[in-house]
């Protein structure tokens, strides 16, 4: 169940209506070169609850997906707010190949980045819930 569930939304991070915005998203624990390093997002997945039958396997996961949206510091709030509403337009209350289903969206605002004052950064949250077979 995990891994389709890191499927359905890598498959949206990979799709083109994603990649056509030119907004790189990488995953977190990448330690690897990032193209834009003043704009970039870093994906986490954070399943919270399952559910399970009597005597059978996971039924269901819930929990957030996360992306850090990191802009160049010193523009303001603008990007932040684009990037949000491009990710809105791509999760916001979706259905997923594999039978991820989206809820709605938050934003937490976080400010100059502690580990890089060069960087303005929010973080951008989205419900979920998968259903096992």
């Amino acid at each position: 169940m995990y891994e389709l569930l890191l499927a359905d939304i890598n498959g949206v991070i990979a799709s083109p209506v994603w990649s056509g915005k030119s907004i790189e998203v990488i995953p977190d624990n990448y330690f690897g070169k990032i193209k834009n390093p003043n704009e970039y997002c870093r994906l986490f997945i954070l399943p919270t609850t399952g559910t399970r039958e009597a005597y059978g396997g996971l039924t269901s996961l819930s929990g957030l997906i996360a992306l850090k949206i990191f802009v160049k510091a010193g523009e303001g709030q603008k990007r932040i707010m684009q990037i949000s509403g491009e990710l809105d337009s791509v999760f916001k209350n979706k259905k997923l190949n594999n039978g991820t289903e989206l809820g709605t969206s938050h934003l937490r605002v976080e400010g100059i980045d502690s580990d890089n004052s060069s960087l303005y950064s929010a973080s951008y949250f989205i419900t979920f819930k998968h259903y096992g077979d």
